[in-house]
């Protein structure tokens, strides 16, 4: 394994694609334990990344300033001073591959994609197994002699946000004898939201069935979402309070006993914060995006005959895949998780749990 003194990773985009790169860096920080590493990331997703202490640097880039090219060459730039000697780009699009050809580094390692293959040197040939995502992202670490198999998610969060969530808990009085269940009706992309009413009906079934306390859980312009959920509802959830990072939500989603939703950035967030959950999956692969200990980590997929569904998907105005996903759906596959966690959580989770019926 060669040495290498100065390292640059890049991921850009949304939360979950920047988590699961996660297993992937603590491996290579593991392995290269006195270089210099740095991570590339949009800053709506770099809170995930700024209290990692497998890095040394996280350098940002503006989403919204991408069109202007002096912003653009001006990063650049600064990367190219900081004369890294790895890239390794974990994403593979136009952009990434384009950043680590200009770097300046001499050993680039990226995926055997289409025209963007010829932007590296050293090239990665994905395996099509189906497997979750932060296994693929794994994958790029072979050439450096790297074979590692942990995929469990990181996420570092603040004392301050800890303290937020401790205060959010406690003026909202929730009871943490009993089932704590964090809620995420929301998603930036239409094709993976469920109907809200079934959230709202999902809910209800929660509280008066396991006098659950339910958090409704959002971000930056959900509010709406969350609202609606809880007029459609008979009984009183609790919504969170309004975040400024990605800290506090995960404060919040650290203080539920379990997390249930639609498959979004939320629902990463809630794995690295090592809570089981169940995700209601659209027209993506859930094999891709589930945290592979199926015991603790449950998904609800329907089969759908549709051509071309990952090209159409958004346009789709059917979405027949989640439309077939009842509520009773779903109970069932929260009472199959309770029964799960009963003989395999830790002790004081599965004494909260004990007095639930799940047969």
């Amino acid at each position: 394994m060669s040495y290498h003194q100065k390292i640059l990773l890049i991921q850009l985009r949304r939360i979950g694609d920047v988590l699961l790169c996660t297993p992937a860096l603590r491996a290579l920080r593991v392995n290269f334990p006195k270089s210099y590493v740095a991570f590339l990331v949009e800053k709506e997703s770099s809170d995930l990344m700024a209290k990692n202490p497998y890095l040394d640097e996280v350098i940002v880039l503006k989403r919204g300033k991408y069109r202007n090219p002096f912003y653009f060459l001006k990063k650049l730039w600064q990367i190219r001073k900081k004369r890294f000697d790895l890239v390794i780009d974990f994403l593979g699009i136009p952009r990434s591959a384009y950043i680590s050809f200009l770097s300046g580094a001499k050993r680039r390692i990226g995926y055997d994609l289409p025209l963007r293959r010829f932007f590296y040197n050293i090239i990665v040939k994905r395996d099509r197994t189906p497997k979750y995502a932060a296994a693929h992202k794994l994958e790029a670490l072979r050439p450096l002699g790297i074979e590692d198999l942990d995929v469990k998610l990181d996420f570092f969060i603040s004392d301050e946000a800890k303290a937020f969530s401790e205060s959010f808990f406690l003026k909202n009085e929730v009871d943490q004898n009993n089932l704590v269940v964090s809620l995420s009706p929301t998603s930036r992309r239409h094709f993976r939201r469920w109907p809200l009413k079934r959230f709202a009906r999902l809910a209800d079934w929660l509280i008066l069935n396991f006098k659950a306390t339910v958090v409704l859980v959002w971000g930056p312009g959900e509010r709406e979402v969350v609202e609606e959920v809880k007029n459609l509802m008979k009984e009183k959830p609790i919504i969170s309070w309004e975040t400024e990072n990605l800290f506090q939500l995960g404060g919040i989603l650290r203080g539920c006993d379990l997390h249930m939703g639609n498959d979004n950035g939320t629902k990463h967030i809630a794995v690295a914060m090592g809570k089981p959950n169940i995700t209601i999956y659209g027209p993506q692969d859930p094999v891709s995006w589930t945290y592979p200990d199926f015991s603790r980590h449950k998904f609800l997929k329907k089969r759908v005959d549709c051509p071309d569904c990952d090209k159409i998907k958004h346009k789709c105005t059917k979405l027949s895949c989640l439309d077939l996903i009842s509520v009773e759906d779903v109970q069932k596959v929260f009472l199959q998780l309770l029964k799960e966690l009963k003989k395999t959580t830790e002790k004081r989770f599965a004494e909260k749990i004990e007095h639930l019926t799940v047969d």
